[in-house]
């Protein structure tokens, strides 16, 4: 049996908040491995142009090759249409049932997950790890879980906190001002910077 974490996302571009995030939680608690799992075609972005999938897993791939803990995961690219989470648990969870999952949520997406498909599955396949960040304080973050747990107990909602220093900076930051503000490149692995200049990608947002 293995406690395996998942850091899904659609990675457009990976950035060290990812990567702080995914450390934090494997070394919080004690994970055998982080599977990296970006997403083909999340439903929440259905308006944005998304990057190639072959880029963005380049990218992942450079972004953690210096954490052997960390694995590139295709689940969810092999699917086809929409992907949800509780679809991607229930589909891990009936493939390896023998593995614990713990789902890592970044910023805010703790006080939106009940807006998500079946959060009802989600809270029951596997254990929540949420950092706290964006502003939530302790006592709003304890009513957003406490809130869960009453809303879906018969799930049996297994959630976690996991403080961590706030990084400012989202991936569409770093599309938006790639080309005009270089401290942007700090947020970012230097070989992801250097692929995102090679194959001149966000340049359309220059």
């Amino acid at each position: 049996m293995s406690d395996i974490g998942i850091l899904g996302g659609t990675f457009d571009p990976i950035h060290n908040g990812h990567i702080t995030l995914a450390k934090r939680a494997y070394e919080s608690f004690n994970l055998d491995k982080i599977l990296i799992m970006p997403s083909k075609k999340p439903p929440h972005k259905k308006t944005r142009v998304i990057t190639e999938d072959n880029h963005r897993i380049n990218m992942v791939k450079l972004a953690i090759k210096d954490y052997p803990y960390m694995e590139f995961s295709d689940f969810e690219m092999k699917r086809e249409g929409y992907i949800y989470t509780a679809d991607t648990l229930t589909l891990l969870k009936k493939a390896y049932p023998e593995n614990n999952y713990f789902f890592i949520l970044g910023g805010d997406s703790i006080r939106n997950l009940e807006s998500w498909y079946n959060p009802e599955i989600i809270l029951e396949k596997a254990v929540i790890i949420s950092s706290l960040r964006d502003g939530i304080t302790d006592t709003a973050y304890e009513n957003i879980v406490t809130n869960l747990i009453k809303t879906y107990k018969a799930s049996n909602p297994d959630i976690r906190k996991l403080p961590m220093e706030n990084i400012n900076i989202s991936s569409s930051d770093i599309r938006n001002n790639f080309y005009t503000d270089e401290n942007i490149h700090s947020y970012l692995n230097r070989d992801v910077v250097q692929y995102i200049i090679d194959n001149r990608l966000y340049y359309i947002n220059y």
